[in-house]
């Protein structure tokens, strides 16, 4: 944050930096809510509220940990998860391509019969803490394994079947921990 980062009643310049975007609307004593219209990728900070003349100062975490309330459709960005290159000679690692999405629709280049062990285990490739992903499956055959590094319920490998899915979410290292599956 820089001074003079204050935004009133108007739209984020796109600049690519953290900016605060204020505005003056409407109390309904009903539904003591702001309300902000965004669109785009951004990252959310609790809201934070000055009176007079003194300075907005940055929230101290993101929405999804101050426990903020949000309305309406939420779009989740859709990726294709592509097999490792049979060059790299890890047929067991995969990795899903990082701020594409949350949903991944798994191309198994017509041979569904593999194996994931690891999801991108490189540190520069791993998602943040708390992230979920969904891996959409449209062939039988693919499986993922129970393993130190990807906690499946009931230590039960997941085994896709046509139009199958597992959800699974990030530990903020290399570990995954699954979340739902639908088989």
């Amino acid at each position: 944050y820089e001074s003079g980062n204050i935004i009133s009643s108007a739209s984020h310049s796109g600049s690519g930096e953290w900016q605060f975007i204020g505005m003056s609307a409407l109390y309904d004593k009903t539904a003591p809510y702001f309300y902000f219209s965004i669109t785009g990728d951004v990252e959310l900070t609790a809201p934070t509220l000055t009176f007079g003349q003194s300075p907005a100062t940055p929230g101290a975490s993101l929405m999804s940990s101050s426990g903020a309330r949000m309305a309406g459709t939420l779009a989740l960005g859709t990726a294709v998860g592509l097999p490792p290159a049979p060059e790299l000679q890890t047929p067991y690692y995969w990795k899903l391509p990082k701020n594409e999405g949350n949903i991944f629709i798994m191309d198994m280049q017509g041979d569904p019969d593999r194996t994931i062990i690891r999801l991108n285990h490189s540190t520069a490739d791993r998602f943040p803490r708390g992230t979920i992903i969904t891996m959409m499956f449209s062939e039988a055959g693919t499986t993922v394994k129970h393993n130190g590094y990807i906690k499946l319920k009931n230590n039960q490998n997941f085994v896709s079947v046509p139009n199958s899915s597992i959800s699974l979410m990030a530990g903020g290292s290399a570990s995954w921990i699954e979340v739902s599956r639908n088989e």
